[in-house]
């Protein structure tokens, strides 16, 4: 099978190539298709991927299988000093776009997270939306907090966007887009309904499909689907801008909703829980030199979140539990004014 290569630059600063057959390049060109550069000699991470490969263990790595629902892959890593950070992964199982997506998040963007951290920059699990002003205000928080319909709504609104999962910061506290689609769920038609009524007809069909399925397997099949952000808007910006404000938001079992002043520090400890929980499945799976490195990469990412946490002002905000997601989400955006006051 004849193979092929894309690269990508991350905040203007990791260089990311995928190798693979046509179908892995449209898949990750769909992704990170709007940082896609021409080849370099040596890029910062060198990912090759293909279905039913052969994969064999790199001298001085380590090699890990496993598997989620129908998807299944084996992946060797090259040794974690090295440079660039190598990694071949062979596919089995399906669909493609989902096993595909699945090594993608927990693998092909660990790997990135690594280099960046290398260079000083942390790629945190928050969204980031223009403040108004030339700054960004940043929401940090775990999946299903709302960051994506909070992005969606933004977009539908005509307000400034960087991403809706992940950003990449730095030190000094500059953002950047982290340059991937949406991950959209059914339920956007409720949650943001001015950001259903600008996606194609064709997308619109797909989510109700979607959530045709999940009632009918009773929530065991519930894929979200991955929606380029021009589809709802074109406000989004590549960044850098200036962290202005940050928000941690978390589900809680109080009846009201609440918002508190932070230090740093705790908001440090809840990056670390997030980055951590983004790399689960690679770091449960290696150990040795890889693990010793990962502990150095979630130290290093600490550290340049604890830098560009300087002066700025951060709170949690708490949001009770039992609130459905349009109620939650309402609330949300209201508070934080990411749209219009309707």
């Amino acid at each position: 099978m004849t193979e092929h290569a894309s690269d990508y630059t991350f905040a203007d600063s990791v260089r990311l190539r995928v190798r693979g057959p046509r179908r892995v390049l449209r898949h990750f060109d769909g992704e990170y298709g709007e940082v896609r550069t021409a080849a370099v000699a040596e890029p910062d991470v060198d990912v090759r991927i293909g279905f039913g490969s052969r994969v064999d263990r790199i001298p001085g790595g380590a090699v890990l299988a496993g598997g989620h629902k129908t998807a299944r892959w084996r992946v060797a890593l090259g040794p974690p000093e090295a440079g660039p950070l190598h990694a071949v992964i062979g596919l089995t199982g399906g669909p493609p776009s989902f096993t595909l997506s699945l090594v993608q998040g927990y693998f092909v963007e660990a790997l990135v997270a690594v280099a960046l951290a290398r260079v000083g920059r942390t790629a945190l699990p928050a969204a980031a939306f223009g403040d108004g002003g030339g700054g960004a205000t940043v929401v940090l928080g775990r999946s299903g907090a709302g960051k994506t319909t909070l992005t969606a709504r933004a977009l539908a609104a005509g307000r400034t966007v960087l991403s809706d999962d992940q950003v990449v910061v730095d030190a000094s506290g500059r953002i950047w887009r982290y340059p991937r689609r949406l991950r959209l769920y059914p339920d956007i038609e409720q949650t943001a309904p001015e950001a259903w009524s600008r996606l194609p007809a064709g997308t619109r069909a797909t989510l109700r499909n979607r959530a045709l399925v999940r009632r009918l397997t009773r929530g065991q099949v519930a894929p979200s689907l991955a929606v380029p952000a021009s589809d709802v808007g074109t406000t989004v910006v590549s960044g850098p801008v200036p962290l202005r404000r940050l928000v941690v938001v978390g589900r809680c079992e109080d009846d009201g909703f609440s918002e508190e002043v932070r230090p740093a520090a705790w908001v440090v400890g809840e990056a670390e829980t997030l980055l951590g929980q983004q790399r689960e499945r690679l770091t449960r799976a290696v150990g040795g030199a890889w693990a010793d490195a990962l502990d150095a990469v979630l130290r290093a990412e600490s550290r340049t979140v604890t830098a560009a946490l300087a002066g700025v002002p951060a709170t949690e905000i708490s949001v009770p539990r039992a609130w459905g997601a349009r109620r939650a989400v309402d609330a949300l955006d209201a508070h934080l004014g990411v749209t219009p006051a309707r």
